[in-house]
Parts: C-alpha cells; structure tokens; sequence
C-alpha cells in the first residue's frame, strides 16, 4: 500500500452503507459530516440521455476498490442492453441492472466510448459447478444481475449482494486486489483473462491447484484505442482449495486443464473472451482472492501480493484502505456548507485522487514508456498514466495543480515520470496522443512554478528546445512544421487546426516560462514570442478567434460548431466561441483585440447565457470540459471579480449535484472534480504553466489545506455572508488584487476574506487583474528563408516553400546586410536559419525613434496580393494610416511596388527546389511629416487575399 507521511490524528468515522440519494437533501446537522463519510462513489455513474452532449453528459466514475494513487482498482463493470451509450461501455452505468463482473483496474472518467481501457482480469462469480457454455462463444449469459439496493461503497470497498445469491467483496492495496465472495450453494469463480475493454491480441492462464495459485497475462489496447499497446500480468492465491478446474481456449472447453494461451504479435486482431479459466469450490464457501498485478511479470505480480498482503486478511486490507482514504482526504479540512454541498465536494476530492496510477512493482522495476525495464529510484515513484491516452490535455488545466497542493510528492514524481518519459523515448508524448499539443510540457512548468522542482530541470528544458524547433524533426505536435515556421496552422489542415494553435502557443508559453526561472533569456524569449501565435488565428474584423486558409480567415465558419460538417473540425471538443476565451497567458491582448473591456464582457455573458450547453450547434458554453475550463475567471481580467463568483456559484447548483448524473461531464481522471474543487476553493489557476491563483472567493466558511509529504499549509478564512469578495488579506496585509502569485502555492500562507451579499469595489482597479504576458507580441514570427537543402527550416507560404538563403546572400541580402532599393535603404533581418525572419503582420509595433521624410516596406504576399493599413505613430501622440500592398512573390510587379531581389527557384520542405521567379518587393515610400519624430510603425492588424510578409520597415 502506498503510504503517505501521518501528521496529525484523524477523526474516526463510522463504516455503514453509502448514503441513500434522498438523505442528501437533508440540511446539514449540528455535526458535519465528515470527509470520508461524505464520499459518494455512485456521483457521476449515470449517463444523462437529455443533455445536447452525447456520451459526454456522463462523469463515467465507478464504484469500487481503490487506494489513493494505487495501482489497482478493483470494481464492477455493468452491462445494459439497448442504448450503445450506455450498454457494453466498459464502466459502471447507472442505469444498467447487469454486472460483467468485477475488474482489476478502471480509467476514471474517460470518454472514449466502448474503448475505455482497463478492466483486466475480470472474475465472475457462478452459482453453478459447471459451466453450460463457453465463455468464449457468450459470455454475456454469465453476467450478474443486480439491485442498487444490495451495494454498499465506500472508499477503499465495494460490496454487492448478486441475484444469483453470490455476496462479492472488493478491497485493494497500491497493487494487489482481495475479493471476497460468499455463496450460498454451488460456487464457481470465472475467470475470463482475455476480458478486459479493449481489444485483445492475446493472454494466458495457468492453475496451480496444489498451491490454490491461479496466473497469467494479457496483451491489448489501451484506453481509446489509438495506437498505445501494453501487458499486464496476475497472480491470485485463494485461502479455499479448489474442488474442480478447467481452461477455455476459443472453443475448447477443457475441464481438468490446467493451462491455456493465445498468443501473438498481430495488434490489428480482437481476442476478447477467447481465453480464460475456472475453478470451483464445495458448495457454500466463503472465499478470499488475493490477486497481485503487474505491468512487468507474472512473478513480480505475486511478490507484490506476498508484500503487500501477506499477513493480512480482507478486513485488514480494508482497514488500510479506509486509513489511507481519512488521511487523502484531510489534505483539505473544509468547514460549513450543508451535507449536499460537503458530499458533492469530497467525492470530486476522492476522484480527483484515484490517478495517476503508481506503475512500478514493490521492487522498484517498471516498464517504461519505451517498453523497457526499468528501477525507479528509492523513495519515489513512476507514473506512467498522467493522464491517459498520452497527452495531459485533460490534466494540465486543474488537477496538477491540485496535486501540487495536496500531495506535492506526487507532484514531483510527475516531473521526475515526464523526464524519464523524455530520456527514454525522446518525445514528449507516450505514443498515439488521443489530444493535441505538448501538454506536459505544460504541466511540467506549471508544477514547477508550485515548488515541484526534485527533478532534472535542466535536462527537461534542453529537451524542450531541442525537440520544440524547427526542423521538427522530433517534436510529437501535429503540423509542427508548418506551426513552427508559420505561427499557424492553416484551416484546411482539419483536426481541430485552429484549436491547435491556440494549445500549442500555451505549450510555447509554458517552455518560455521554464526556461525564464532557469535563466536561459534567449529561450525563454524565443518561445515567449511564439506565445503569441494565438494572434495568427484572432480575426480582427470579427473579433474572434478564426479559422485561417492560406487565402485569409474563414469567416463563413459557423462558430457555433465544433465541425462544420466538410471534415474540416477546428476546435477540439468545442466551439469556436467556448475556444475564443482560450489565450491564458495573454488575455489583457485579447480583451483588448475583443474591442475593449465593455466589448469583451458583453461576449463572455453572452457565452455564460449557457454553461454547459455542449459543442453542437451552440453559442453557450461548455464548463463540464476542459478547454472552457479557464472561462469564468477571465472576468477578473475584465475587472468583475463579481462575475466570476456569480458564474461559479450558478455552476456548481445548476451543473453539479449528489444524483448519479451529478457530475456533468467525463471526469477525465479527475480534470472535471479537481475544476469543481478549485471553484469552491476560492481561487483557480488560471494562468497555465505558472502558479499563479486567480481569485473567486470561497464557498466555505474556513478550509485548511495540510499537504502530505512536506508542502505548506494554506489557510482559508472567511468573516461576513455573502458570495462576493469585499475585503482581502494575504498573510495580514490588505490586498486588493484579485490574484495571488506563485510564491504564496509555493510557501503557503493565510487568505482572510470579507465577503459581502453585495458586489463592491474589490479587485475592480486597473492594476487589480492578474497578469497579462504581453512580451514577443512585437516579434517577427515567420521563418520564410531556408538554406538550400534544407526546406524544413522555414515555409513561407503555408504550402511548404521558402526562399533560398543561398540564393538571397548572392543578392546581397545576408544576415544584417544594408539594402538598397529605389533610394531607400532596408537592412535584411539578421535571423539565423530556423528561426523567424519576418513579420506575419497581426499590429506589430515596430520602434523608430526619428524623424523622416517618408516610410516604406520590405516585404511580398503568398497566395496574395495583400493589403492592409499600418499606422504611423508619431511622438507627440498623432497617427497617419499608411496602406501597404504586397503583390505575390510569384507574380509580375505591381503599380505601387518596386523589385527588390529577384530570385530563381525556391526551397521546398523535403530537401528540393523549385523552379521559377520569386520576388521580394518594397512599396512606393509614402510621405510622412518631417517635422515630426516617429515613435513607431504598427503593422497591419489585418490584411485581405493573400497573407502578407515584411522583411523590414525603412524610415528614411
């Protein structure tokens, strides 16, 4: 069992059933109950068939087994006929009155339908000696009816009284699963070892009846089936010896065999139920399982069970459970709020502590991400599932963070499984990612900047540049080339492009930061100007967020959905507006770019008209997934904290409540329940790859939070009534931001709020918001040159051409060189191979700082022309427009522009070159005012056609 430091004495509480759904109405009593009793394992089972969200309307959590972070979660899964939503899902649904039986392992709240993951090993307990029917040719006809009236669940235990008069018990270590089952007559115990959710290349059993020692393995797919294979082994010793026994192997039903396998290599086969066992007991037994797992070997599954659970019977294995539970749970001692709010609140707790998943055995060895074996260091552990289907996607926006509160030793063990993860296969993704983007990279700085820093920093940043460049050799982001040369990813592309980008500049954001604290300025500046690249896909003519073809932004995309039914999807699980708020590192800019603070708070209520209306066909928003996460504390940029309290309060009543549909959405390993946490907590981090807090104000009257395993504590003190915040004070002193930075997760500390039934003035000031990451907005942020031979350093044209620096130098423009053209003077920009040359124009402010008689530009159009104004902006406060157009560099010169450098052939992406003539132009100088000192030039915020590069800006 995985064992956390004691640090305090913990309040008893008593074992009984779980509480009955209609109790949970009852105002709260004089007593409050307590954090473990307050956990109600049945929230989120239950699939809402009304809600405008598919499968997605369902927490998909379990009733189970488990301990915090424990490599095992025994658990039943349940079966209905019908409605595939909720039918064979591969979780517990509500609704469904047959259990398949019970499983070894579960994702929490995934939503991949039917291809969940897990489950391994399942046994199920039959009131009967022999077997009618091979499983392998049905097996639904041993599945186990049931009544929600004979479950009882609490954390750490399941129990179950079967129609078939079977009474099944479930409790766990970290890695080993005891069972107890009780039958009243004939008694058998199925076990199917090709049974688990997804698909199944193969398994193997072996029975051992002299040592009453049943083992064996399976190889299959992991959760959503995209590519990620794994094996995973058993080995379960029973306190009963066996009066029968038999194999099945396809159609081979062998009572008395004591061995079956199906083995291969070819993943693209589904081997589900064609293997397994059974063994009998005399009629009437009560019998113990013990079953260690492993995702190394059959024989390090047993020394698992043999360490964990040795001298141990069921009740002590469960006495354990519940202990380490009490003490999970104490990490965060809220006081007030009625027996709802409490039972809703702990159970996402709970939730939010089922993963990750310990994946090294009680010896230290584990496989790892390059299917190796490995020793984790002492005292620490691996974690391979940090959160599933290889991303982090879900895990980046809350429950790291959570984490790093609560258990800040997990936390570091995070960083020190992601590292490993890099050193061993040189990517930043364990495989097929179900998500986009290079989200541990996220949740590495983030975690950093919380104090997790035990790990090799410098290694984790080193690989970050190296893989995170051009030529994007070894990077796991989809289209990073053409993301890392361009600062977009074209619409056509399909696959949620726009989002992407979005997702990828936060990705750059949290590298910039990383590399900021470990002072490496060049980097750190590098990838802070590719922060902004959400500015690429931002339509300055409708304000929003956009998706971009090569020929300019889309504005006939219905923003409403998340496909447009072409193909051509262009927010992940959203809609372009819940995705339109998704720029945390910047959103002072956006505002900005919205029209205004006014402009900007009249879309996001519009937005909050809904929250939680899906992602089809909607302009409401869409809490109960990740990548609206953010959305209700953007109001505190907009200086209404008041909004946010208001919004938050709306959500946790309308959105969340102790039913079984309670939780409104995939819990996602504990994404959505860390999100509902953090919104009773008061306070949010909002601003991904950094620990900063954003604050909302707390739902209860005082929370403390104590970490296990070093940290500090946060203490949460409130005076007055009311939902809004009229008062703060941080370690004493009065506080009128309405945020906190890092340095108060790190050290911990005191927030007393005065709270007020009214909206005041706190947190309302201009310099109240929380910090906006403005650097690099200005910076050139398309690599359009390449050297020859190497066109993967660069693309200008979204179609995979650059031009030839080799060609550029023998016309004189090399790096920093002076340009002459028509009486001008450019200077070629400086940049080295691989890096950004010119500026895509999104309103660049480019410094002058002198007088002039005129101003021109250096630069072309692909698949242009293209124009669009730039301003002029003089010291003493005034502005001239100045239209700039670019003809296309593969066209004739145009009235208005002169040939700069004409250059034959271009560079393409896989090492060739084109033929033809390619021009850089300058435009015709337009008259400025010469007794004016120009303070600086803005480039266009937009332009039409083509998409417009400029090379340099000449006042002369």
């Amino acid at each position: 069992m995985i064992s956390f430091p004691s640090r305090r004495a913990l309040l008893a509480a008593t074992l009984g059933p779980v509480l009955s759904l209609t109790a949970l109405a009852v105002p709260a009593s004089a007593a409050e109950l307590s954090a473990f009793d307050a956990v109600n394992q049945f929230i989120g089972t239950e699939l809402d068939t009304t809600q405008n969200k598919s499968n997605d309307a369902y927490g998909n959590t379990f009733p189970g087994a488990a301990v915090p972070f424990g490599m095992v979660q025994p658990s039943p899964t349940t079966y209905k006929a019908g409605n595939a939503q909720v039918g064979e899902k591969g979780g517990y649904e509500y609704t469904a009155s047959l259990i398949r039986g019970f499983g070894m392992t579960r994702y929490s709240g995934t939503g991949c339908t039917g291809r969940f993951g897990g489950y391994e090993f399942p046994t199920i307990p039959y009131a009967g000696d022999v077997l009618p029917v091979n499983p392998s040719a049905d097996v639904k006809g041993y599945y186990l009816g049931f009544d929600h009236a004979n479950e009882v669940s609490q954390p750490g235990y399941y129990k179950v009284g079967l129609d078939n008069g079977v009474t099944a018990e479930l409790t766990a270590t970290a890695r080993t699963s005891v069972s107890r089952f009780a039958f009243t007559d004939k008694a058998t115990l199925i076990l199917d070892v090709s049974g688990q959710n997804n698909r199944s290349f193969g398994s193997e059993i072996t029975i051992d009846p002299a040592t009453r020692t049943v083992s064996g393995w399976m190889f299959g797919a992991d959760v959503c089936d995209v590519g990620n294979t794994y094996k995973a082994y058993f080995s379960t010793t029973y306190d009963k010896p066996f009066a029968s026994f038999g194999t099945w192997n396809d159609a081979d039903l062998a009572a008395g065999s004591t061995h079956a396998i199906k083995a291969g290599t070819d993943t693209s086969v589904d081997y589900r139920h064609d293997t397994g066992g059974w063994v009998t007991f005399r009629p009437g037994t009560k019998v113990t399982a013990k079953t260690g797992f492993s995702y190394v070997s059959v024989e390090n599954a047993a020394l698992n069970r043999d360490k964990e659970t040795s001298k141990d019977n069921f009740d002590d294995v469960r006495r354990e459970a519940r202990k380490s539970w009490k003490e999970a749970l104490g990490t965060i001692d809220a006081h007030g709020g009625d027996t709802a709010q409490r039972t809703s609140f702990y159970t996402a707790l709970y939730h939010a502590y089922l993963q990750p998943n310990v994946r090294e055995d009680v010896n230290g060895q584990y496989v790892g991400f390059d299917g190796l074996a490995h020793q984790v260091d002492r005292g620490h552990h691996f974690y391979r599932n940090i959160n599933f289907a290889g991303s982090g996607w879900d895990m980046y926006r809350s429950q790291a963070q959570l984490l790093a509160l609560t258990f800040p030793k997990v936390a570091n063990d995070i960083q020190r499984s992601i590292v490993a993860m890099v050193q061993q296969t040189g990517r930043w993704a364990p495989g097929a990612a179900r998500m986009q983007g290079d989200n541990y990279q996220v949740i590495l700085a983030t975690l950093d900047d919380m104090g997790a820093t035990d790990y090799d920093r410098k290694a984790a940043l080193a690989s970050m540049i190296a893989t995170q460049k051009l030529p994007a050799t070894s990077t796991t982001r989809s289209d990073a080339y053409q993301y890392f040369s361009t600062g977009l990813i074209e619409n056509r592309k399909g696959d949620f492009a726009t989002s992407r980008v979005l997702e990828y500049s936060v990705d750059d954001f949290a590298i910039a930061q990383l590399a900021s604290r470990l002072g490496d300025s060049a980097n750190a500046d590098f990838f802070q100007a590719r922060a902004q690249n959400w500015m690429n896909v931002f339509d300055p003519v409708t304000q929003h967020i956009r998706p971009r073809e090569r020929t300019g932004f889309d504005r006939s995309f219905d923003l409403r959905v998340r496909e447009d039914g072409a193909g051509r999807g262009q927010f992940n699980q959203s809609t372009g507006y819940q995705y339109g708020w998704m720029v945390p590192q910047n959103l002072s800019t956006l505002i900005g770019k919205r029209g205004g603070v006014a402009a900007a708070k009249t879309q996001l209520d519009t937005l909050m008209a809904q929250l939680d209306a899906g992602a089809y066909t909607q302009t409401g928003n869409y809490l109960s997934n990740q990548a609206a996460f953010n959305t209700p504390w953007v109001y505190n940029w907009l200086r209404s904290p008041a909004s946010t309290a208001d919004v938050l309060r709306r959500a946790v009543s309308e959105m969340y409540d102790t039913t079984p549909s309670g939780l409104p959405g995939n819990d996602d390993q504990g994404s959505l329940s860390s999100w509902y946490v953090f919104a009773q907590l008061g306070f949010y981090p909002a601003i991904y790859g950094t620990g900063d807090l954003v604050i909302s104000g707390p739902m209860f009257a005082s929370v403390k939070i104590d970490p296990i395993g070093g940290g500090n504590r946060i203490k949460i003190k409130t005076k007055g009534i009311g939902r809004y915040v009229g008062g703060l004070r941080v370690n004493g002193v009065s506080h009128s931001a309405n945020w906190v930075d890092a340095s108060f997760a790190r050290h911990g500390g005191t927030l007393a709020f005065t709270m007020s039934e009214t909206p005041g003035t706190w947190g309302t000031g201009d310099a109240d918001v929380p910090p906006s990451y403005t650097a690099g907005a200005d910076a050139r942020n398309n690599a359009g040159t390449t050297p020859d031979g190497q066109g993967n350093l660069g693309s200008m044209d979204l179609s995979d051409w650059s031009l030839s620096r080799t060609a550029l130098a023998a016309a004189g423009a090399t790096p920093g060189a002076a340009l002459p053209v028509a009486g001008v003077t450019f200077t070629w920009p400086s940049a080295p191979a691989g890096t950004p040359d010119n500026w895509i124009p999104h309103g660049q402010r480019i410094a002058v700082g002198k007088a002039g008689t005129s101003v021109s530009f250096l630069g072309l159009a692909t698949n242009g022309p293209a124009t669009g104004t730039a301003t002029v902006q003089y010291t003493d406060g005034t502005s001239q427009p100045v239209t700039v157009t670019f003809g296309d560099w593969a066209g004739a010169v145009p009235a208005g522009n002169v040939e700069a450098i004409a250059l034959q052939g271009r560079n393409n992406v896989n090492g060739t070159a084109g033929t033809g003539t390619f021009r850089v132009l300058a435009t015709t100088p337009v008259a400025l005012d010469p007794a004016k000192t120009v303070a600086a030039v803005v480039l266009p915020e937009s332009t039409n056609q083509g998409i417009m590069h400029v090379f340099d800006v000449a006042v002369s």
